[in-house]
């Protein structure tokens, strides 16, 4: 808002054209652009007052804040290698984890696959003994009504010869059945061997990689807690970089501050403009509320 624009705007409301509430907001966003100006200029300007009385108690503030904020970055830096090469430790640990298994975990499989085998041949031969004795209780039943009907000679000779080979057939049955789960028991106890010395191992390696899981923990805590206490001292140091910010604009004139002002020059410029424009607005939107003008 420049006085030219200002004075157009008022002939405007000499005849009733109003526009208030859009004056209002343009104040009220100006006014949040001329802050973050004065922090900014605040944070260019604070290492030379050292010598300037006006704002010695801002610039040893800031000193004091500014000692802490690069040891709590330092301290920042810090745990985040510590956390880093936890992670690339721990990382390191898993892949070990892995190689130091990996003739292990593929015996395993090898037991596992042939356990499959023979109980899927186990589980046939179930199902075959299961037919063959249906088979031979169905004629064990005929032979006994045939013989009380005193039926064909023949015919009974058959059954119980039928009968004899189906004995001896179930016979061969259950041997394999139990020669299988005697084979199928040692390969479960191989199994769980293997099982065993796989833990063991991880078991080594995981009390290796406690220490990097304690690692990264603590690194994790000290990162929080130090960025906390860092957005704290930021905040601090944003307000009195303001202050100081403000205080060399208002000021910006006098002898002492126009040779600490001399770089920001231009940002003094626009910091000034925008606190005409601001006191503008507010008195065309009907505000008496103005800024101090350096």
């Amino acid at each position: 808002m420049t006085r030219s624009r200002y004075l157009a705007i008022r002939v405007c409301q000499a005849f009733g054209i109003r526009l208030t509430a859009r004056h209002v907001g343009n104040a009220a966003t100006e006014l949040h652009l001329l802050r973050e100006a004065e922090e900014i200029l605040g944070g260019l300007c604070w290492r030379d007052l050292e010598n300037f009385e006006d704002l010695s108690v801002e610039y040893w503030n800031l000193r004091k804040l500014d000692k802490e904020q690069v040891e709590l970055s330092t301290q920042i830096a810090s745990a985040s290698d510590v956390l880093q090469q936890s992670h690339d430790q721990r990382a390191e640990l898993l892949e070990k984890v892995v190689e130091c298994t990996k003739d292990l975990v593929a015996d395993r499989e090898n037991l596992i696959e042939k356990s499959e085998r023979l109980g899927a041949e186990r589980e046939l031969i179930l199902r075959e003994a299961r037919a063959v004795k249906r088979r031979h209780d169905g004629l064990k039943a005929k032979l006994e009504v045939l013989t009380e009907e005193d039926g064909q000679l023949e015919t009974i000779n058959n059954t119980k010869s039928e009968i004899s080979e189906l004995k001896t057939r179930f016979g061969t049955l259950r041997t394999r059945r139990n020669d299988l789960t005697e084979r199928l028991k040692e390969l479960d106890a191989s199994i769980k061997k293997i099982d065993d010395q796989i833990e063991t191992r991880r078991k080594d390696i995981r009390e290796e990689a406690f220490g990097s899981y304690q690692s990264i923990g603590k690194a994790n805590r000290d990162i929080s807690t130090n960025r906390a206490e860092l957005g704290i001292i930021d905040k601090e140091m944003s307000s009195l970089f303001c202050e100081i910010g403000r205080y060399l604009c208002l000021n910006s004139s006098t002898p002492d501050t126009q040779s600490i002002l001399w770089k920001n020059r231009a940002l003094i410029g626009q910091m000034k403009a925008l606190r005409t424009s601001i006191n503008l607005n507010n008195i065309l939107g009907g505000r008496k509320t103005t800024l101090a003008e350096g």
